[in-house]
């Protein structure tokens, strides 16, 4: 049994952590849906967000551009690809995390900001409420008997995240593979759900169109 800790998805205000450990596996399946008034899907912002992103339109497009998969399909809100070297977005077309649905379509994106930085003018609309706070954390990628495993989990050390690290640390076999792996700083971070309509409004944690 591998017991591994990932970051399920942002939650307002405080953010925790839940055991689990999954299989990546993408499913063919369409969502259609309408835009309300009051979601912000037609929003100044969310336009201008879809404008940026169009590039990113499609999953297999985002490893052209540096997005390493982060999590596998997380229930009511999708499958993360994280850029490490987007934090501190200078505009809109530079998101930290592009977030896809289970076809591999772009449903949403993220931006995360370090404790210094000072967002530009393109965040200036975005309200209060919006934000949340990510906790210092470990990303890493594992395979074990030729399966992928997508984790994150408490990383309270300055220690390297070495594979001899994190397996001292129980959170992989001796046996497996590290595939990659990256100290996430402490960051302040928004989710835009620019290409999914969401009837919890344009910055909610998670959307009920998913499944």
């Amino acid at each position: 049994m591998i017991d591994v800790t990932i970051f399920s998805k942002p939650l307002r205000a405080t953010s925790r952590f839940a055991l689990v450990a999954l299989i990546a596996a993408l499913a063919c399946t369409a969502i259609a849906s309408a835009a309300r008034a009051d979601d912000g899907y037609d929003s100044p912002l969310a336009r201008a967000v879809r404008s940026a992103t169009e590039p990113y339109r499609l999953q297999l497009w985002a490893a052209d551009d540096d997005y390493v998969q982060s999590t596998t399909y997380v229930a009511n809100f999708g499958v993360m690809f994280t850029n490490h070297d987007r934090f501190d977005p200078i505009d809109l077309a530079h998101p930290t995390v592009l977030i896809y649905d289970q076809a591999g379509r772009l449903v949403a994106v993220e931006y995360q900001f370090t404790p210094s930085a000072k967002p530009t003018v393109d965040f200036a609309k975005v309200p209060k409420d919006a934000w949340f706070d990510i906790p210092r954390h470990l990303h890493y990628n594992i395979v074990v008997d030729g399966k992928a495993y997508y984790a994150q989990a408490e990383w309270p050390t300055s220690d390297e995240p070495t594979a001899g690290n994190i397996a001292k640390r129980g959170l992989m076999p001796a046996d497996a593979k590290l595939v990659f792996a990256f100290v996430h700083p402490a960051t302040r971070a928004f989710v835009v759900w620019a290409w999914l309509p969401n009837s919890d409004g344009l910055f909610a944690g998670d959307n009920s169109l998913l499944p």
